[in-house]
């Protein structure tokens, strides 16, 4: 599977807001005295993850979405009569087998998540707080994204 241009570049995205945001907080650990190594460990665990994370969902959703193979979500409703009762048409292979793609992927995602965690708290190399915090940052960007938007646009 070849990875398109939109999941390169959302996730180029991500990687630099990640890195902001990552520089951002190892400044911070400096101005309250407390960084060290295990915190730029740390934070590089983290940030990596993070991104990583982003693109295999990313990839997720660009494999999910080859194989509708042109078949649109949701799938509508029947007219059944008694409007207490929608029935839904019954689920498409094509709508199976995405779903399916998509819950596989998220639980191996999220267990990989728990095993980073752990990683960041047990082992000495690495601060769990900065690793932690950094699990976030995506997110942070994406939010964040409108509003830079039209920041950069003037408006």
């Amino acid at each position: 599977m070849k990875v398109q241009a939109p999941v390169k570049t959302e996730t180029r995205r991500i990687a630099v807001g990640v890195a902001v945001l990552s520089a951002l907080m190892l400044i911070v650990f400096v101005l309250i005295g407390r960084f060290d190594w295990t915190v730029l460990w740390g934070t590089l665990l983290g940030g990596g993850y993070a991104v990583l994370n982003f693109f295999l969902m990313a990839l997720t959703v660009q494999h999910a979405a080859e194989q509708m193979n042109g078949v649109t979500l949701p799938a509508e409703e029947e007219e059944t009569g008694d409007e207490t009762q929608p029935k839904q048409k019954e689920e498409l292979p094509q709508q199976k087998m995405a779903r399916s793609i998509v819950q596989r992927s998220y639980t191996l995602r999220l267990a990989l998540t728990a095993l980073v965690a752990v990683i960041a708290v047990k082992v000495p190399l690495f601060h769990a707080v900065p690793a932690i915090v950094a699990f976030f940052f995506p997110r942070i960007v994406i939010t964040a994204q409108p509003l830079l938007q039209k920041l950069k646009k003037g408006e």
